[in-house]
């Protein structure tokens, strides 16, 4: 694999494809290294949030909730200290921002959703979060290693589960990173093949 710029600068790293996809979808990736010096404007903000108003739900309830909270933020800086886990510790706090994901507990019928359900639907909201980052010349990583009573209990909102956290920033320039970390960012991205996930449509 060719990396499209010298290791100084940002990486790209496009999906190596059978046929052509769209730029947007074949070049995110989720880097860990950041431009701690970015900061996401309040114009950045709306439209992150805009992006996940819009995504697509089951009968358009839109069982989500989000946070996104500013690099400096009392809750961005505890949830750094107290919220994340393992290695998301060391690259994580140089984001310009965190989006919390939560699910709604309850339908609108006041009945408990199926988990599967709602976390399948605010997993599609915040792809949407995701790929606007994208267009806004930004990139976003997806956490699952996070305290999610720590993180709760933070944000003070009742009536949901919290889903993941999604990392949001600039690219940061990776030469004065950790060793550790430049093979990280620096590793080739790799996909299962296509005929280990579609079952059908496949063969003409």
């Amino acid at each position: 694999m060719v990396l499209n710029c010298p290791v100084s600068n940002a990486i790209s790293k496009p999906a190596q494809t059978i046929v052509p996809i769209s730029s947007l979808i074949a070049n995110r990736w989720s880097p860990r290294v950041f431009d701690i010096t970015h900061e996401l404007t309040h114009g950045d903000v709306l439209a992150l949030a805009e992006a996940a108003r819009w995504a697509p739900s089951s009968n358009n309830a839109q069982p989500w909730k989000f946070s996104i909270l500013l690099r400096g933020s009392d809750e961005f800086e505890t949830i750094s200290q107290s919220g994340l886990t393992g290695f998301n510790q060391s690259w994580a706090p140089s984001s310009s921002a965190y989006v919390v994901v939560m699910a709604d507990r309850l339908r609108p019928d006041g009945n408990e959703w199926d988990k599967g359900t709602v976390f399948y639907n605010a997993g599609l909201a915040s792809a949407q979060v995701v790929f606007e980052s994208e267009a806004m010349g930004l990139k976003a990583h997806y956490m699952g290693g996070i305290v999610h009573d720590e993180v709760q209990k933070v944000l003070g909102v009742d009536g949901v589960w919290i889903v993941n956290i999604l990392a949001i920033g600039k690219q940061g320039d990776i030469s004065s990173a950790p060793s550790e970390l430049q093979e990280r960012e620096l590793a080739e991205r790799s996909r299962k093949e296509l005929s280990e996930i579609i079952v059908h449509g496949l063969v003409r």
